[in-house]
């Protein structure tokens, strides 16, 4: 049975983890998201997720948590077909004409990991 869980040691929680991964890290581009990867020294896959918005969207916390968890929820229920031992940063775009439905967002997230390299069948 497949474990679904999304546990503390899966998570890049401190912002110099989340840096160290956008600069040292390799950036691969989509629609929605940038996907940085970076080879990491554990046996674990770690996940990080940043939003960026312009400064005119001030006070939109709702959408910039639906973008976060969209983007959770999609890499809790695949992270057993992602490679082991990778750092990866999601860096969701928020903009107006944007609303992150999960289904967008699975299909982009899934897109810009085949791209990568870091999505095993």
């Amino acid at each position: 049975m497949k474990n679904f869980s999304f546990s503390r040691d899966e998570k890049l929680k401190k912002y110099d983890q989340i840096k160290l991964v956008r600069a040292n890290g390799k950036k691969h581009c989509g629609a929605l998201a940038n996907l940085y990867i970076r080879i990491n020294d554990t046996s674990r896959t770690r996940l990080g997720i940043v939003v960026r918005m312009p400064k005119a969207f001030k006070g939109r916390a709702v959408q910039r948590n639906r973008a976060k968890r969209s983007v959770r929820e999609f890499y809790r229920l695949n992270k057993h077909n992602v490679v082991k031992g990778v750092d990866l940063v999601f860096e969701v775009f928020l903009s107006s004409s944007n609303t992150y439905k999960y289904n967008d967002v699975k299909i982009n997230a899934f897109n810009l990991c085949k791209k990568a390299g870091v999505w095993q069948t």
